[in-house]
């Protein structure tokens, strides 16, 4: 008997999905400083790799691959020359040289930008 009211009372806290609902502005899911710091070649000279380590690298090569794979062919284009790690390297690379307060934004956009910039499609993408 209480669940119809129930119901009705959570209704009507949860924020709106249309617009006004939200308090915060949507967060990146991942920074290119946080990135940066996942994608660490290996652990400190003479230490061990613990499994946070590990986690935090395997999801830096995942996002990286996810957004590349994305934007392929569309806003960049392989040139089919360099090995995936050594794209990835050079993307981490260039996060590094970006100002701090510009790492703190959105690593997607960021990615792709740099690899629009250095593997340019040679032809518009289909449709557009």
């Amino acid at each position: 008997m209480h669940v119809p009211f129930l119901f009705i009372v959570l209704s009507l806290c949860l924020p709106s999905v249309q617009g006004q609902g939200a308090a915060y502005a949507p967060a990146p899911r991942l920074s290119a400083d946080r990135l940066i710091a996942y994608y660490q070649q290996g652990p400190a000279k003479g230490a061990m790799a613990d499994a946070v380590f590990l986690l935090d690298q395997r999801y830096a090569k995942g996002y990286l691959a996810g957004v590349a794979d994305a934007a392929q062919g569309r806003l960049w284009c392989d040139t089919g020359r360099l090995k995936t790690v050594e794209i990835d390297a050079h993307i981490v690379a260039e996060l590094k040289k970006l100002p701090a307060r510009a790492r703190l934004g959105d690593a997607s956009l960021l990615i792709i930008a740099i690899l629009a910039r250095r593997f340019p499609c040679s032809t518009p993408p289909p449709g557009g």
